[in-house]
């Protein structure tokens, strides 16, 4: 569990920092009509990568199939490096596609966490560790660089990780197609609003005349509240069942995006913290009701399409959040924002509803509560 955890951190890291310099490279390439680009290029590398690791690790077990991501990701940082060098916007773009693989092996290894030790608690926590000072480094020359060699230790940590032995498979619940839908649902519409509020966040501050320094202070807040209160949201959907976590989480996210389209530079950064605490508590909500009664050999597929919807959905996000912020200014975006994340109430009534009279009639069939 430690160099699982030691993975989480330095990728964490690594992750972070090519984030966040991604749109400030595109804007000083290109401007800011394809900032976001890169944003999309990461989550649309990360949605293929999540089909190719879940087969790998289905023959190869989880910390090779990590470690395979994390490879591919420093392999990437190097080419965009090499691509911000010649100032060409088509190689940083297929440069972050790979960056992307290592952006599916860092979330992936909540799973991982729960294989071994019960709990994605230990390894969200240590991600939001190196995930806060990832945007610090941006001042720093080459982050690319530095992101690169990141990935790199972080594959050396998942390679020491041992795979669990395995046990008997539990039977399916009768509610888990229902749920998993569910929790596809929440963690999608969670990761579009996250994106696309967040995703312009770092040029909207550098057009206000916030230097770097400041810029990567607001970006760790928002990056410390995706990952610093995950005891908390575990602790929540252990209480109140992972459909009111997420609906709990969604109600944080909308209001974020009213503080956001507030456009003071104190409330964008206590938009864009309360933002990530919303996205998190959604996360912890939202893949716990994807994998509920679902037996081991089946998980890493259902996790693939969690990743999945969560990349097609931060593209989107990501992608359409230049052209609109040109358009109607970047406060706009946070009240677009708001709007979206009141559909995961609604996506919850309909898919959990059905559930719930299920696991009624198959009382003790699954141990995850759905109220």
């Amino acid at each position: 569990m430690t160099w699982l955890w030691m993975a989480a951190a330095i990728g964490g890291l690594a992750q972070s920092l090519a984030g966040a310099a991604g749109a400030l490279l595109a804007e000083r390439i290109g401007g800011p009509a394809v900032a976001g680009l890169p944003q999309a290029a990461l989550v649309a590398g990360s949605a293929v990568a999540a089909f190719a690791l879940s087969a790998l690790t289905r023959r190869a077990g989880r910390p090779r199939a990590l470690a395979a991501g994390a490879l591919s990701a420093a392999a990437g940082c190097a080419a965009v490096a090499l691509a911000a060098h010649f100032a060409s916007l088509p190689a940083v773009l297929a440069g972050t596609l790979l960056i992307g693989a290592g952006g599916t092996a860092v979330m992936l290894t909540r799973y991982a966490a729960a294989d071994l030790a019960g709990t994605m608690t230990a390894v969200l926590t240590a991600t939001a560790g190196g995930a806060i000072a990832g945007p610090l480094l941006l001042p720093a020359g080459g982050p690319y660089l530095l992101a690169g060699g990141g990935f790199a230790l972080t594959a050396l940590c998942y390679a020491r990780v041992r795979r669990p032995r395995p046990g008997p498979a539990p039977a399916p619940a009768a509610a888990s197609g229902p749920a998993s839908r569910a929790g596809l649902g929440v963690l999608t519409v969670a990761n579009l609003v996250m994106v696309g509020v967040t995703t312009l966040a770092p040029v909207h501050l550098a057009h206000t005349g916030a230097p770097p320094a400041a810029i990567g202070v607001v970006i760790s807040a928002h990056i410390a509240g995706m990952f610093a209160p995950s005891a908390l949201s575990a602790r929540l959907v252990a209480a109140a069942g992972p459909a009111r976590a997420a609906v709990l989480g969604a109600a944080a996210m909308a209001l974020a995006g009213a503080g956001v389209a507030a456009a003071d530079r104190p409330a964008l950064r206590a938009g864009l913290f309360l933002l990530g605490a919303g996205w998190n508590l959604c996360l912890v909500a939202g893949s716990t009701l994807l994998v509920a009664g679902v037996p081991a050999t089946a998980r890493p597929r259902r996790e693939a399409w969690g990743e999945i919807g969560m990349g097609a959905a931060a593209a989107a996000g990501g992608g359409l959040s230049g052209p609109l912020a040109a358009g109607a200014g970047y406060p706009a975006l946070g009240w677009i924002g708001a709007a979206a994340a009141l559909a995961v109430p609604l996506l919850l009534a309909g898919a959990t509803l059905p559930a719930r009279r299920a696991g009624r009639n198959a009382a003790g069939a699954t141990q995850i509560p759905l109220r």
